[in-house]
């Protein structure tokens, strides 16, 4: 079921990239690596990759065993954007995947604690890049899970703020794709499983009517070009659980090292 939900839900990110017309992405985890490698073969080819804070034209590898050195980088600074990602990302001119925390029916974003504000049950992070959210790059929220937790009617801190008018934001969950407009968030289309899962998460406000088209099998061109940039299958272990998840590694690990 994970690797089943991790190829639809990253297929559905490489396309999306492929189609933006963003000429620079923000990779930030392993499913990102490859849905934008992925996207580069579906119509992007020219499209730079942000590897770091100053690396803005690299060529990352989806890799388990390599660490940070998977995003070591080769070629060309990204021209228009001298400076570092936060620069590029301020400007508008960049895609990025982004895991808070939680997020809320406002589209904004929580990286520092959960609990009340001051007296948080469980610290995190701290804000990091979030606050930059505000501006028009385009930000695709990406989650392994469909929940509460996550996905809740207002966040306990405010790290990210709620986005301007007409900066896209969309949400790749298991129960679907989902996207902020001015009313709150709206499914675009459902997995076989989203209606159940919407309805774990009440208070992220998201209302189905029964029309949502369901997507039960990943875009099969972006799923042959997901093969080929990450053939060890490195993107399906942020999307597992479990014993699954260090099942996973091992098993990537091995093809890597073989």
């Amino acid at each position: 079921m994970s690797a089943a939900i991790a190829d639809l839900l990253t297929a559905a990110l490489a396309r999306e990239i492929a189609t933006s017309g963003i000429r620079l992405f923000a990779v930030t985890t392993p499913a990102s690596v490859a849905a934008a490698l992925a996207a580069r073969e579906l119509g992007a080819p020219e499209l730079a990759l942000a590897a770091g804070f100053s690396a803005l034209d690299g060529a990352p590898e989806p890799a388990v065993t390599r660490g940070e050195a998977g995003l070591l980088t080769r070629g060309p600074t990204f021209r228009d954007d001298p400076g570092d990602v936060f620069v590029a990302l301020a400007r508008g001119r960049v895609g990025v995947v982004a895991q808070p925390a939680q997020l809320d029916a406002s589209g904004r974003t929580n990286l520092s604690g959960i609990g009340e504000p001051g007296h948080p049950r469980v610290a995190l992070p701290g804000a990091r890049g979030l606050p930059d959210h505000r501006t028009r790059s385009r930000v695709w929220y990406l989650y392994a899970t469909h929940g509460p937790r996550q996905l809740v009617k207002r966040v306990d801190v405010v790290c990210g703020a709620t986005p301007p008018p007409g900066a896209l934001r969309r949400l790749l969950t298991p129960a679907g794709c989902f996207e902020l407009g001015e009313r709150g968030w709206r499914a675009l289309w459902l997995t076989a499983a989203g209606a159940e899962l919407v309805a774990t998460a009440p208070a992220f406000g998201v209302v189905l009517d029964g029309a949502e088209p369901v997507l039960e099998q990943p875009d099969a061109e972006a799923l042959a070009a997901l093969e080929r940039v990450d053939p060890h299958g490195v993107r399906r272990i942020e999307f597992a659980s479990g014993v699954d998840a260090p099942r996973l590694w091992r098993a990537a690990a091995e093809r890597e090292a073989a």
